[in-house]
């Protein structure tokens, strides 16, 4: 049952869009591809070495996780509901495989020999800008003939130049009884 378990944690998560592009692309380094096996034995270790894991470990318990190793590990913070959906269907296989059915592990096994077969799958980049969440946004235009390219940089003038301002000379302090107080130069 663990050994199938733990192969459908790393199925599952060589199908994460996120984490794909992240390995892809080194956001973790020149070593990602180590971090994504890591990444999938920290998931079975973290159901294996917690008491009653099939109780305590939800899927919001497992997403947030999963998150905290991506941000963590990755520099990637993700914010589509991806890693819900991730942790959801990794709790639902671990009910699964306890039960005894595998079925659904090696259709997804054999998925993953095909996609393998055809040369893997690369996962494309698409920057989201902000306000594009859901809802694509409507632009009146009076001329039509005149395209606009908005490619989110902003003209700005040149900055003013920069002014010294002087600086004031530290009078000492004495005390009532004639010594000097020294003050550091982080305390000025």
């Amino acid at each position: 049952m663990l050994q199938k378990f733990d192969l459908s944690i790393a199925l599952t998560l060589s199908t994460w869009p996120a984490l794909t592009l992240s390995v892809q692309n080194s956001w973790g380094g020149p070593n990602s591809v180590e971090k994504r096996d890591w990444f999938a034995g920290a998931i079975s270790e973290l159901f294996t070495s917690t008491p009653n894991a099939d109780t305590i470990i939800d899927v919001e318990y497992l997403e947030e996780f999963m998150l905290q190793v991506m941000n963590d590990e990755f520099e990637v913070n993700v914010e589509d509901g991806s890693g819900e959906e991730v942790a959801a269907k990794i709790v639902g296989l671990r009910k699964l495989c306890g039960r005894g059915d595998f079925e659904l592990v090696d259709e997804m096994l054999g998925r993953w020999r095909e996609r393998q077969a055809r040369g893997g799958e690369r996962v494309a980049f698409q920057r989201m800008r902000e306000g594009d969440d859901d809802e694509e946004e409507e632009q009146d235009s009076d001329d039509d003939d005149e395209e606009e390219v908005d490619d989110g940089d902003v003209e700005m003038d040149d900055a003013p130049e920069l002014v010294k301002a002087p600086k004031e000379k530290i009078v000492p302090k004495v005390d009532e009884e004639g010594f000097t107080e020294v003050v550091g130069k982080k305390r000025r």
